[in-house]
């Protein structure tokens, strides 16, 4: 009766599991792809590779429908390796019946062992699929390299043959031209009317334009901004008001002949031309943004502003280059296939503007001071266009155009580049400005204090650098992959992972996790704020509560975080038992002392036996709590230093809360007077001195001041004066008045204070000897000072000079180095704060090694000279020189003074050369700031 009992309960137990921990067979049949078709597809792809007539085109074909099915094969794994895993253990189950089974579990047994075996026989064709799979994207690969390189080194007819042939090609291009702007046009819509359309619209937007830029110039000289620094809005909106009627003309005809043509396309020259005007409006604001006053240019050493005007005309003769070749070539003009002599003088044409203008502004950067450490860049930029131009000559224009097409973007890129990192570090400067309210409120949303966020928003700012070049790298792969299988290979890499060793690393889960984990503590910032602000805020509970709630859950929603980011990023929680494991014996051996102070930080947040604002004493340490951290308690000390105590030290050792149950307190003031002094007065004058001072409790709320006698001393009669104060942080300033005030009262009354007296009795004896009596020591030299009048000692510069603008322009120009390279230096090196470095070297070639001593933005700066050749401190002290900023009236006023030169002759040509110096500078900077508000 058990043994049946027992595969009773087996066989209910086992179509237990059969009915609810498994599904049909016909249920799995439209999750899993059939596996022969894919097979099919993946072996017609590998046969038509082993044809010789492949493009690049039917490569790229083969490419694509290859990786499909690699991916379709292996979700067919993974969805059949979890059938199979699915499947194993109700096998196992059905397996231990006996021969007293019931049929219905026979049949299900049999049926499990089919769909088991359809499951293997699918997975086994997917496993073959992703094989063959892996072995003919390597194919394609080299078979796509082979094609490129191919194409790349395929000669036409040289400059010789170009040449001789160019009156023919010539004579044809009119009709070429007229053909191609013969568009499909909608309905009745003729060719005629066509360009009357396009005419009307094109007036009309440069009316619009021109009517926008005059009501912006307008507004912006009625606002005053030409005799102030610009801010970056004004300047972001100012480029794209001046070339409005180019921006707008482009997009009014592009407009125009997308609604009336039937086939709108980059590939007709007149949607190109159209398109063209467009881009050329664009590229003519990004080079305004990248030369004008506040971008990234204008901080190059010896840029702005005299070379601004010259860069801007390079540029725009570059941009025009490179929108002649889109419109003559198309968007293709480098891989279009093989061209007819026609078209290869053309490119042959095309190549060299492009070529002769990316030159004209590669030569041009070796006169900007700046840019002189980046010498190898133009240079090998040049090397590489002097080769396109004489590969082009020998015929080889296909690989030409490949060079002259990747400096070109490369050039593009490198701009584009250098105004997105000064764009994110503008934004990011703006965010830390403590004086905006906008940017203060985006701190406090995201929970982010004044002091954490210059070091939280510059993580944030180097995540976005880090963004910005890894795009500027996968766009250069890009540009210089002629085949595109780099790229094709590194976004593979990059979706589907690569294994080093026996781990398996995906990047693309790997950035999405820190994504997340970034995402989450954001989140975790702004919901601790929200539970501090205005959950606890109406809860009745102390500051400590509130601290330790407000403190737990943000460690939870860092645990949170983490766990939800490891999960993204494809790593198994499964596999963290083992370090785990390996962190628990860390922490046993090497980890103790945190593993201590983190159980001991909680303890504090839990039992609250000090709470932030307590005044505690931790040994030699006293002070305020200010915050209770993970490891360490920060306390404040009277002396504004910041000390952290190890948690594990407040919970096992010794500490004083003067504040946990009261701020109040109890002083004692020990206090001796002379013998025979009135001691009824003593105690009326002590207990009245307790009484009058303000931080002293006599209202009743706690023991009025009271007057001990503690005894007879040595030497005095013992008081001790005992009183209660509301704050018992203050006592040491409570002491000091009361023993100011004690003092005076005594001398009124004319009560003494002893000091400790003894008797010294001295016995002499007499000496047979006489004693030596000894040498007395030479008195050294006395050491002459010179008393003459400090104006006989040395001699002062002084200079006075008007500017007619803001004080901050000003000031910017004395303490910028880029600025100051402009008119006070050749070259120097300033470090604008209270004993910063200032190394320059003068247009006289002497030099000044100085300290700064004192930093007032923005109104004074002062530095202390070391004496020219090395000489040592001077007798009448050091040389300082100092600019001082006055404004008035809006009158700024700018003052130099150099003080402590020599009086004498061996100066005279020091101080001759410090005079003629500050006269020039002074000249060059009043040039200087009157060009800077012509230049904008």
């Amino acid at each position: 009766m058990r043994q049946r009992a027992r595969h009773a309960f087996t066989a209910c137990l086992a179509l237990f599991v059969c009915a609810f921990a498994s599904q049909p067979a016909w249920a799995q049949d439209d999750e899993i792809i059939p596996s022969t078709l894919l097979l099919e597809q993946i072996e017609s792809i590998e046969q038509s590779l082993e044809t010789d007539s492949l493009t690049q085109a039917d490569l790229a074909q083969y490419r694509g429908q290859t990786e499909n099915l690699r991916d379709e094969a292996t979700a067919c794994v993974e969805s059949v390796e979890a059938r199979i895993e699915q499947l194993t253990p109700q096998l196992e189950l059905l397996e231990d019946l006996g021969p007293n089974t019931t049929s219905a579990l026979f049949d299900r047994f049999i049926e499990l062992n089919q769909e088991s075996d359809a499951a293997s026989a699918r997975l086994l064709d997917c496993q073959t699929v992703l094989q063959k799979a892996a072995d003919i994207l390597p194919t394609i690969s080299q078979q796509t390299e082979y094609l490129s390189s191919q194409y790349l080194w395929q000669q036409d007819d040289s400059i010789v043959s170009m040449l001789r042939n160019a009156p023919n090609s010539l004579s044809r291009w009119p009709n070429r031209i007229r053909g191609s702007f013969q568009p499909s046009l909608r309905g009745d819509l003729t060719t005629l009317r066509l360009l009357w359309i396009l005419l009307a619209a094109g007036l009309v937007a440069i009316v619009a334009g021109v009517l926008i830029r005059r009501r912006y110039n307008l507004w912006y000289d009625q606002s005053g901004y030409e005799k102030n620094v610009p801010n970056l809005g004004v300047l972001v909106l100012k480029p794209f008001a001046t070339h409005a009627p180019m921006l707008l003309l482009g997009l009014a005809l592009s407009l125009v002949l997308a609604f009336c043509t039937l086939n709108f396309s980059v590939s007709l020259p007149m949607v190109r031309v159209a398109i063209a005007i467009l881009l050329y409006g664009f590229g003519c604001v990004i080079v305004d943004w990248t030369t004008g006053p506040l971008s990234p240019s204008a901080k190059l050493a010896g840029f702005y502003p005299d070379h601004v005007g010259p860069m801007r005309l390079r540029l725009r003769m570059l941009l025009i280059a490179v929108i002649l070749s889109f419109v003559v070539l198309g968007t293709q003009w480098f891989g279009a296939g093989q061209t007819s002599a026609t078209d290869a003088f053309a490119r042959f044409l095309v190549l060299g503007i492009v070529c002769g203008a990316l030159g004209w502004v590669l030569m041009y950067l070796g006169n900007i001071r700046g840019l002189r450490r980046y010498r190898i860049v133009y240079v090998a930029g040049l090397l590489t266009l002097a080769t396109a131009l004489i590969t082009a000559a020998a015929g080889f224009l296909n690989f030409a155009s490949y060079l002259t097409q990747g400096s070109v973007r490369t050039a593009m890129a490198i701009i584009l580049v250098w105004l997105a990192l000064w764009f994110v570090f503008s934004i990011f400067e703006a965010l830390v400005d403590e004086n905006r309210s906008n940017t203060r409120t985006l701190r406090n949303f995201i929970s982010i204090s004044d002091k954490e966020s210059r070091t939280s928003f510059g993580v944030i700012q180097l995540t976005a650098d880090i963004i910005i070049w890894l795009a500027f790298v996968v766009y250069l792969i890009y540009v210089w992959d002629s085949s595109g299988v780099r790229l094709e290979e590194l976004q593979e890499k990059v979706s589907n992972g690569f294994s080093i060793g026996n781990v398996k690393l995906v990047p693309l889960r790997i950035v999405q996790g820190l994504a997340v984990f970034g995402a989450f503590l954001a989140l975790n910032g702004w919901v601790k704020r929200l539970i501090d602000k205005r959950w606890l805020r109406h809860m009745a509970m102390d500051r400590g509560a509130r601290d330790a709630m407000v403190t737990l859950s943000g460690y939870i929603g860092f645990v949170v975080g983490i766990l939800v980011a490891l999960r993204v990023a494809g790593i198994d929680l499964g596999g963290l038992a083992l370090i785990g494991g390996g962190l628990a014996l860390g922490i046993g051996f090497g980890l103790q002392a945190i593993a201590s102070n983190f159980v001991s930080g909680l303890i504090l947040l839990f039992e609250r036996p000090i709470k932030a604002g307590d005044f505690v004493t931790v040994g030699e340490v006293e002070g305020f709590v200010r915050r209770i951290r993970i490891r360490a308690t920060d306390i404040e000390t009277l002396d504004n230093q910041n000390v952290l105590v190890p948690n594990s030290e407040l919970v096992s050792g010794r500490v004083t809360n003067w504040v946990l149950r009261d701020p109040q307190g109890r002083l004692r003031i020990r206090v001796g007077v002379a013998y025979g002094s009135n001691t009824d007065l003593v105690r009326d004058i002590l207990e009245q001195v307790g009484r009058d001072h303000e931080d002293v409790i006599s209202d009743g709320q706690a023991p009025a001041p009271r007057a001990l006698f503690m005894g007879f001393g040595d030497s005095s009669l013992d008081f001790e004066l005992r009183v209660r104060v509301r704050r018992i942080e203050k006592r040491f300033s409570v002491i000091s008045d009361i023993n100011f005030r004690i003092d005076q009262m005594f001398r009124e009354h004319g009560i003494e204070v002893p000091f400790p007296q003894r008797d010294l009795h001295l016995i002499s004896t007499p000496d047979t000897q006489p004693t030596p009596q000894p040498t007395p020591a030479p008195e050294p030299p006395r050491q002459t000072r010179d008393t003459r009048p400090i104006d006989e000692v040395t001699r002062e510069i002084k200079r006075e000079i008007d500017f007619g603008c803001s004080i901050e322009s000003l000031w910017k120009a004395v303490t910028d180095a880029d600025q100051l390279s402009r008119w006070f230096a050749r070259e120097i090196d300033i470090a604008a704060r209270i004993g910063g470095k200032i190394q320059a070297t003068l247009p006289d070639d002497s030099e000044i090694d100085a300290n700064i001593d004192i930093f007032m933005p923005p109104r004074r700066l002062r530095w202390a000279s070391l004496t020219p050749d090395g000489e040592g401190p001077l007798p009448s002290g050091p040389v300082y020189e100092s600019l001082t900023l006055s404004q008035s009236n809006k009158r700024v006023v700018l003052s130099i003074e150099v003080s402590g030169i020599p009086a004498d002759e061996d100066w005279e040509g020091y101080f001759r050369r410090k005079e003629a110096h500050w006269e020039q500078s002074l000249a060059e900077l009043k040039k200087l700031l009157r060009n800077s508000k012509k230049v904008t």
